[in-house]
């Protein structure tokens, strides 16, 4: 999915999602983006932050992982996209061991065909 063009035409942040299901039944999605960065004309990894209770920036890293349960594989991607929850109404997140099983698998072998 790509951010709408600039007015020089130039895409300002690209985003991926891949859905995985482990053995244990549970879907879950990896998000992660890239930025275009006009000093290096080039897009580059970018992380997520946030903001915590006292207002402070909190990096958060370069993957957002979340239960996925509701997706279809085969399904449109956008009519997933279109009924997920906003982010406040999450209420599990997965396993340290689900989130780095998935980053792993990501990183090995499908975040190279994106880089």
């Amino acid at each position: 999915m790509e951010a709408t063009p600039d007015e020089n035409n130039i895409v300002s942040d690209l985003f991926y999602f891949c859905f995985f299901e482990l053995n244990n039944g549970k879907k879950l999605s990896i998000h992660t983006y890239k930025s275009y960065d006009n000093q290096k004309k080039s897009y580059l990894w970018n992380t997520f932050v946030t903001t915590n209770e006292k207002g402070e920036s909190v990096n958060l890293g370069e993957y957002s992982i979340s239960y996925a349960d509701d997706y279809k594989f085969g399904e449109d991607f956008f009519d997933w996209f279109e009924r997920i929850h906003p982010a406040a109404d999450v209420s599990e997140y997965p396993t340290d061991e689900e989130n780095n099983l998935i980053v792993y698998y990501y990183e090995k072998n499908i975040k190279p065909l994106n880089a």
